[in-house]
């Protein structure tokens, strides 16, 4: 992905079309595989113009410096993904979950080349938003929260889903979190106008992501897409639908479980890791890095549904185990890892849901759950 975005300075510098140029290079690349069998296959930049006023002063500085300085930025967001997911941590989880933290950017097989090393900008984007939840979190403020997630979906607009979490954090959030997706929607929708161009090329590089490399991530629409894609059926109309029959069922059960939150059915650290993976299972595209800030959050699910029904030390041999099997499909790169990941998603949404579920029939639970102590 660096490469992909250094070539895209490289066309702007030049002051070419980077659309258009990383399409031909695509084009000619699938032409004629057979020449080209042990070449990288070529991608595209595919975010929109909005972005491309910030490559040209960051291509006026040498290479170094720029390289220096992202990859910099890059690793202390992907630690500061970790210390959010601590924040979801309570008291007596914390000494456990103190030595797993640094294994969570492991899991599962995150370190890749083409995943937490190919240095996606998504890594980035995902920091800001959730330093901003926190904020919100520990002080009922979510400005930043909602300017982070503006900013983000300048590069990838399905990211202003991220604007639920707010809404499913505190109340009186219905107004800002619905003028800040109207907001996205807007700057999206000018944008041919201000850049018609480009847009169109835009939004033919967005359609070769799919029809040349077929990467229609892990989610639930992502798989069933990709399946029927393979049968000639049309992935836009395809998962449209198949997103709609389980992102309205899952915003629902998120919604009910967020009253419940409200009204002290259980802690904001039980609710946060619960939130976050049902609010980027809304997101119709999740690719390996969109997984990344889940991957403490997911472990907790784990820890939690398990402890309730385990003793301490098979819960965790149980986890364990879980994580490692997930750890090995992902490291040996098997044809079905995807969908591993999409059943692993699913199947601990279920878990944690079910957990809020009986954690809020226990009366003990009390107190103010809409902020997190500053610890």
């Amino acid at each position: 992905d660096v490469s992909v975005y250094l070539n895209a300075i490289h066309s702007v510098q030049a002051g070419h079309d980077p659309y258009a140029d990383a399409m031909a290079v695509q084009d000619a690349f699938h032409r004629d595989l057979a020449s080209h069998a042990n070449d990288p296959t070529p991608f595209s930049y595919v975010y929109s113009p909005i972005t491309l006023p910030l490559l040209r002063p960051i291509g006026a500085v040498p290479v170094w410096l720029s390289g220096t300085v992202y990859w910099f930025l890059y690793a202390v967001c992907a630690l500061c993904l970790v210390w959010v997911g601590m924040q979801a941590v309570e008291d007596s989880e914390r000494n456990g979950f103190l030595l797993f933290a640094p294994a969570a950017l492991f899991f599962p097989g995150l370190l890749q080349h083409d995943v937490i090393l190919s240095g996606n900008v998504a890594i980035i984007l995902y920091a800001l938003v959730l330093l901003g939840a926190v904020f919100g979190w520990r002080r009922g403020q979510w400005h930043w929260c909602y300017l982070a997630i503006l900013i983000a979906s300048c590069y990838k607009a399905p990211l202003l889903i991220l604007a639920v979490i707010p809404l499913l954090s505190a109340r009186r959030q219905w107004l800002p979190a619905g003028v800040t997706v109207a907001t996205g929607i807007a700057l999206f929708a000018i944008q041919p106008l201000v850049w018609p161009s480009l847009f169109h090329h835009f939004l033919q590089a967005v359609n070769l992501q799919f029809s040349y490399n077929r990467d229609f991530g892990c989610s639930p629409a992502g798989l069933l897409s990709k399946f029927l894609f393979g049968r000639g059926i049309s992935y836009t109309v395809a998962g449209a639908v198949i997103y709609l029959l389980y992102a309205v069922p899952v915003f629902a059960v998120l919604f009910h479980l967020s009253r419940r939150l409200l009204n002290a059915g259980f802690s904001l650290r039980r609710w946060i890791p619960v939130l976050l993976l049902g609010v980027f299972l809304l997101n119709p595209r999740l690719i390996e890095y969109d997984i990344v800030p889940l991957m403490l959050p997911m472990a907790l699910i784990g820890w939690r549904f398990l402890a309730r029904y385990y003793p301490p030390t098979r819960a965790i041999l149980c986890l364990v185990s879980i994580v490692a099997v997930g750890n090995v499909f992902a490291a040996q790169n098997f044809g079905h890892w995807k969908q591993v990941e999409g059943i692993f998603l699913i199947v601990f949404f279920v878990a944690g849901c079910w957990d809020l579920l009986q954690q809020s029939r226990t009366p003990s639970v009390i107190g103010t759950p809409q902020f997190l102590t500053s610890a």
